[in-house]
């Protein structure tokens, strides 16, 4: 019995096996250049973090809840307490209260929370 890809309209095209393994090598070769598998380590979930993992992966969440500028004042709402320039919260200090936004020194780097969508603003 002749091999039936062997005929002449489908001399040039491959054969259905051939397309599907060339496919399902595509998705092994794009899976693989995933994180997981691009030399980065996964993590044993049931392994508990080091003190250094747990600094590492905890970093302080600040949520603007409201901001009031006054020429007398200058008052933020973050994570529901009320703070004023110089104070502290979860480690970091108030630098300064601008009308859209806070700026916090945390080790010795200064970032910006801005003023959440909905938050009050006076």
């Amino acid at each position: 019995m002749p091999d039936f890809y062997a005929t002449a309209p489908y001399r040039s095209r491959p054969r259905p096996c051939q397309a599907a393994t060339s496919a399902c090598l595509a998705v092994l070769l794009l899976l693989a250049s995933a994180p997981g598998f691009a030399g980065e380590p996964l993590r044993d979930p049931t392994r508990p973090y080091t003190p250094a993992e747990r600094a590492r992966e905890s970093t302080p969440r600040f949520v603007v809840n409201a901001i009031i500028v006054s020429p007398e004042r200058r008052v933020a709402i973050v994570n529901g307490r009320r703070l004023t320039v110089g104070a502290s919260l979860d480690g970091a200090t108030v630098i300064a209260i601008e009308k859209d936004q806070l700026v916090l020194e945390i080790d010795g780097r200064r970032i910006s929370a801005g003023l959440n969508e909905g938050a009050m603003r006076r």
